[in-house]
């Protein structure tokens, strides 16, 4: 089995989100684009930070309000993600192996890896999904 590198694996388009963001956009991300993790970016794009879809929960518990909603807008917006989010996260570039992916997210137990170019800008993010989708092409042949 060939070690490709992470730009033949990873995903590029790539939702992020602002440092100055509430919580109330980044659940909204969260729910319209189906996605788990969220690259936190300062107005170059650098990443500067991760938000998980769990650190949203450890944050604010969801329940109904009496619109129906999930989650309390108000409440969320008591929080401001720069605040809250994970800092100076582990990235890798485009020319860095599954295997170093693999490597990080085993030990220390990451869902993805955001990938930044040279200038440290987020060109691709790479999951634990597009690991075993990568996996699972090579073992079937496919």
């Amino acid at each position: 089995m060939k070690n490709p590198l992470l730009k033949e694996i990873m995903v590029t388009k790539v939702f992020s989100a602002g440092m100055e963001e509430p919580l109330s956009a980044v659940e909204a991300k969260f729910r319209h684009h189906g996605i788990r993790h969220l690259p936190v970016v300062d107005s170059q794009k650098r990443v500067v930070g991760m938000f998980t879809l769990r650190d949203l929960f450890r944050c604010v518990l969801p329940r109904k309000t009496e619109e129906g909603d999930v989650f309390d807008r108000e409440q969320m917006d008591r929080f401001i993600l720069k605040h809250v989010m994970s800092k100076d996260p582990v990235v890798l570039s485009p020319e860095d192996t599954l295997g170093h992916v693999v490597d990080i997210m085993v030990r220390d137990k990451f869902g993805c890896v955001p990938i930044v170019g040279r200038d440290g800008v987020l060109v691709g993010i790479v999951t634990q999904i597009d690991v075993l989708k990568c996996l699972a092409r090579s073992l079937l042949g496919k």
